[in-house]
C-alpha cells in the first residue's frame, strides 16, 4: 500500500477565532498554500480516495485534493482524533485502497512515527508524507516527506 498523509493548510489563529475549534477555517493564505502544494504534487500522488477529518480546515484541504486529483472524498471522524487512539488508526487501513489521509497535528506526526517504527514526525501545515508497505506499526517505509515550500520548489525545478 502507498499511503499519503496530508496536513491541512494554515488556519485562522485560535486566539482570533470565536467559534467552535472544529469550525475554524483555512485562511486565504492557507487556501493558496494548499492549492500550490497539491498542484506541485499532482504527478507524484497515487491514490484512489481522499479520507478527511470532518473539521472544517481539514475538510477544505481535502476538498481541494479531491478536486485537483479527481478522487472521491470520504469523512472519517477518527482523523479528528476524537474517538480513537493513534495505534487504532491502522485497523481502518487494513484492506483499504491507496488513500490520502487529511488531518491534524500532533496526531498525523504520531501516526507517521508509529507506522515507521520510530519517533513522531510532525508535518508542517500543507505538508505531505508518503509511506509504502503494510499499514501496521513499524511496517511502512518513508518515500517522501515535504513541507509546502519544498513541494513547490521541486515542482518548479
Amino acid at each position: 500500500m502507498i499511503l499519503t498523509i496530508l496536513r491541512h493548510g494554515k488556519a485562522v489563529e485560535r486566539e482570533a477565532w470565536h467559534g467552535d475549534d472544529r469550525d475554524r477555517p483555512l485562511t486565504r493564505e492557507g487556501l493558496s498554500q494548499v492549492r500550490s502544494s497539491l498542484t506541485a504534487l499532482s504527478g507524484t500522488v497515487t491514490a484512489e480516495e481522499v479520507w478527511t477529518s470532518p473539521w472544517k480546515r481539514a475538510r477544505q484541504t481535502a476538498e481541494q485534493a479531491a478536486e485537483l486529483w479527481d478522487l472521491p472524498l470520504s469523512e472519517c471522524p477518527w482523523l479528528a482524533g476524537e474517538s480513537t487512539d493513534i495505534p487504532d488508526w491502522s485497523r481502518y487501513l487494513r484492506g483499504a485502497a491507496e488513500v490520502v489521509l487529511v488531518g491534524h497535528e500532533p496526531d498525523l506526526g504520531r501516526f507517521i512515527g508509529l507506522l515507521l517504527g520510530g519517533r513522531p514526525m510532525p508535518l508542517k501545515k500543507a505538508g505531505v508524507a508518503v509511506l509504502e508497505g503494510m499499514p501496521r506499526p513499524g511496517q511502512m517505509e518513508l518515500r517522501l516527506f515535504l513541507g509546502p515550500k519544498q513541494a513547490i520548489a521541486i515542482a518548479d525545478a
